[in-house]
This record gives C-alpha cells, sequence and structure tokens, in this order.
C-alpha cells in the first residue's frame, strides 16, 4: 500500500479524476448559459449528431477519455522512470489537445438560439480537461515519498 499512496501518485489519481469528469461532461445536457435572456447550452444529441462540430467534439471528448485510461494504468505499470516521465508529458498534451477541440466545440454549437455565445458544459470540461494535464505535468516534479508512515 506503501508503494502505491506517494505524492506524485496522488496527483496522477487527481489528473485522472479531472480526465474523467471531464469526458463524462459530453453527457450533460441541463448546463446551459444564459446572456441577455438568451439561453446556449450544447446537448448530446447537438453535439454529436449536429451539423456543426460533430467530429471534432468525438475527436476531443475520445482524446480526454483515452488519455484519462491511460493515466489510470499508468499508475500501475512498473517501467523504468524515463519512459513514464516521457508518457506522462505525452498524456498531458493529449489532454490539452483534447481541451483545445472541446473549446473550439463550445464555440461553433450555440443550442437553439440565433446568438452565438458558447455553451457552458465544453468550456467547463475543457477546463477539467488543462487542470488534469497540469497536475499530470506536475506529478512527475513531485517527490517519490509515501504518504503512509
Amino acid at each position: 500500500m506503501k508503494k502505491f499512496l506517494t505524492i506524485s501518485n496522488l496527483f496522477k489519481i487527481c489528473a485522472a479524476i479531472f480526465g474523467l469528469v471531464a469526458f463524462f461532461l459530453m453527457f450533460a445536457d441541463q448546463i446551459y448559459v444564459e446572456i441577455l435572456g438568451a439561453r446556449g447550452y450544447s446537448s448530446f444529441s447537438d453535439t454529436f449528431f449536429g451539423e456543426n462540430g460533430a467530429i471534432i467534439t468525438f475527436i476531443g471528448y475520445l482524446l480526454i477519455g483515452i488519455s484519462s485510461i491511460a493515466i489510470c494504468l499508468l499508475l500501475f505499470m512498473s517501467i523504468d522512470k524515463k519512459i513514464k516521465k516521457f508518457v506522462s508529458f505525452g498524456l498531458a498534451l493529449v489532454l490539452i489537445l483534447g481541451a483545445v477541440f472541446v473549446f473550439i466545440v463550445s464555440a461553433v454549437i450555440n443550442g437553439n438560439t440565433n446568438v452565438t455565445h458558447p455553451a457552458a458544459a465544453p468550456i467547463i470540461a475543457g477546463i477539467f480537461a488543462i487542470v488534469a494535464a497540469i497536475a499530470l505535468a506536475i506529478s512527475e516534479f513531485a517527490p517519490n515519498k509515501s504518504v503512509i508512515k
């Protein structure tokens, strides 16, 4: 148990949790933004089956989901430290790329209104993905000391 509960692994666990929350935010239909009496939101059907940005959104959420699952697997793999550091930074870059794709769709899809303003769920998902990427990058600089004495 001491072997897995290190400060570095706690950052990785936080990164995986934030990444998985960002992935599951694609199913959030009831999160919306209201500006000047007009609502802007991105429902699941608009995002994945609509005309605007369906492929970009799918790729963005897929990148976030796959990298979050890879972070979970990275916790239990016993590989060389240099390779693990390289993989961690690569996964952080993939999380940021997924966040950029999700941010793009938040500007493209404006729900069922005639005004153009960003949807709330993709913005929150993008922010969570960036926080996950930062936590994953910090985990490689954190000490590998056990939390339990």
